[in-house]
């Protein structure tokens, strides 16, 4: 009799499982496609909740994987947007590495706003990186401020792979990286 209750539970446990995951938001977007970033411009021109217009463009830059997203802002003001975007770089294993690591991280994100195809007035990505002063106290430091209108984001090629990150000083509005990170 145990063993008919348990299964019958785990049974009605995965049933439940299963509706959960494909649950739709009533706006077309399953949690699914949110957590794997397959978010469209459309969807997120369309939603008019602007919290969780956030949360899908937040989704798409989360996949960075050259640096941790702290926040984005700027979602919740009429279009065109001016979004404030920050990042906390990860340490590599060389120095050279490691500002390589950061420019990337620049890019990708530039990249994601890009491919999401919002009507964007200006992006603002900055990144934070952990400095160290010589009594051993850590904190975290800008390394690089940019800016990126939104005729710049339409000029870059559509494959992130063709674009040297080296030139993202070039092609930036404004750009101002840390001594050490030139």
């Amino acid at each position: 009799m145990k063993r008919l209750f348990a299964i019958g539970m785990c049974t009605l446990l995965l049933t439940a499982c299963g509706k959960h995951e494909g649950m739709n938001n009533n706006k077309g977007t399953t949690t699914q496609e949110v957590m794997a970033g397959q978010i469209t411009s459309a969807v997120i021109e369309k939603e008019k909740n602007p919290e969780l217009r956030k949360k899908l463009v937040e989704a798409a830059l989360q996949e960075n994987k050259f640096g941790d997203l702290v926040g984005v802002e700027g979602l919740n003001t009429p279009e065109p947007y001016s979004l404030k975007i920050e990042y906390k770089g990860k340490e590599n294993l060389s120095d050279k590495m490691t500002v390589k690591s950061i420019q990337l991280t620049v890019r990708d994100a530039v990249y994601a706003i890009k491919e999401l195809d919002l009507n964007i007035d200006h992006i603002k990505v900055n990144v934070k990186y952990p400095f160290t002063d010589k009594y051993g106290n850590s904190s975290d430091r800008y390394v690089i401020k940019s800016n990126y209108s939104g005729d710049t984001l339409q000029r870059l090629n559509k494959d992130r792979k063709n674009f040297k990150e080296e030139n993202l000083p070039d092609i930036a509005d404004e750009w101002w990286a840390h001594p050490s990170f030139k």
